[in-house]
């Protein structure tokens, strides 16, 4: 394909192509709107680059987005002229959809900060925390919520999303090679829960000018109607334990103690998710603020979080930590962490430690009952 350009120096041929993949990768880390996201959905959300050259276990992912709905966008960029952009760029695609699906929040807080603090960072981005990064570009491109932002309910779409399968895959090429495209519409059609699609992104470039003219093209789309995404169930006691005796049968006895206690002791609201079990202990403040006192999940694990309390509940953040620094086998990096860290339950088992975290718990309930009382 041929493009010309006249202006007042005549006639001219725009250089066409990529030096290299790296020169694709590089436009699609500062220009995600390259990706023609209205072609996939006129309401997908804008996208935010979080990761460049992103390690995972079977390779690096070339670039990684999160948008406000908590999705991650997997982009793996080939040109024509790599023979690597057949079929084995599925796979490849593929895998990396695989690692990122054991993820923790905590493993995407580590590889969007590493990101973040780097030299391929936007300089409005450097140094902030993705929960910072969020914030800032939801409220740059209008898409903040009138009730403001929460970084934990955000936290655990992400979650959701990730537990469920739910990511975007992108195939970014300068030539889509026929063999392909016939792969990625398969994949397409017959997935239920990822989207996997294949751009094309031409660019012409202009010399004298140094100005790039870009083309972008949308490849594997299947209709909706054909595409059925099963909904997220909501789990309940029964269903819980159930998976629970499955998934972690010999910390089923400990699962159903802390179960107990909690619907006692605090609030508790069930997750959703497709393959994991969730059950989140909570206290809710006069002002409506959820404090979040621990998850539980059907596979054995706990996690902890202590992200985005409110200034003035810091003496009851503070009490918290001090109580679960007490209790025999917690893992010491859970108490000083910020952000989400997971253990298994199986400390719980003796009863000293199991007094201990109960009595964690109600020193938690204990100062935020204090710290409301002086509102």
């Amino acid at each position: 394909m041929k493009v010309l350009l006249r202006d007042h120096e005549g006639v001219r041929e725009l250089q066409q192509g990529y030096a290299s993949e790296l020169e694709l990768q590089r436009f699609l880390l500062q220009y995600a709107e390259l990706i023609p996201l209205d072609e996939i959905d006129l309401a997908t959300a804008p996208l935010l680059c979080i990761g460049f050259e992103v390690n995972v276990a079977s390779g690096s992912q070339d670039v990684l987005y999160l948008d406000m709905t908590g999705m991650l966008t997997i982009v793996e960029t080939k040109l024509k002229k790599n023979p690597e952009a057949r079929r084995e760029v599925v796979g490849q695609i593929l895998e990396y959809a695989a690692d990122t699906s054991n993820w923790t929040i905590s493993d995407l807080e580590e590889r969007a900060n590493k990101f973040f603090s780097g030299k391929d960072c936007p300089p409005e981005y450097f140094g902030r925390s993705l929960s910072e990064v969020v914030e800032k570009f939801l409220f740059a491109t209008d898409s903040l919520s009138p009730d403001g932002f929460s970084y934990e309910t955000f936290s655990d779409s992400v979650k959701a999303n990730i537990e469920r399968g739910h990511l975007r895959l992108i195939i970014a090429v300068d030539e889509p090679p026929p063999v392909l495209l016939r792969t990625v519409e398969f994949v397409n059609r017959f997935s239920e829960r990822f989207e996997l699609y294949l751009i094309q992104l031409k660019r012409f470039h202009d010399e004298s000018t140094t100005q790039d003219i870009f083309v972008p093209a949308l490849f594997g789309r299947v209709p909706k109607a054909v595409r059925v995404r099963p909904q997220a169930p909501l789990w309940n006691a029964e269903s819980f334990f159930e998976q629970a005796s499955e998934k972690a049968p010999h910390e089923l006895p400990v699962l159903r103690k802390v179960v107990q206690f909690a619907e006692t002791e605090t609030s508790i609201a069930w997750g959703r998710g497709a393959n994991i079990a969730t059950f989140k202990s909570f206290f809710t403040a006069p002002d409506g603020t959820q404090i979040t006192a621990f998850w539980l999940m059907s596979d054995g694990r706990i996690e902890i979080t202590f992200w985005k309390w409110p200034e003035r509940l810091s003496a009851a953040k503070d009490a918290y930590r001090k109580a679960l620094a007490l209790v025999a086998g917690f893992p010491a990096d859970a108490v000083k962490t910020e952000t989400w860290k997971d253990a298994n339950v199986s400390f719980l088992v003796p009863d000293v430690a199991w007094a201990q975290f109960q009595n964690a718990i109600l020193v938690l309930k204990r100062a935020l009952e204090a710290a409301d009382a002086q509102v």
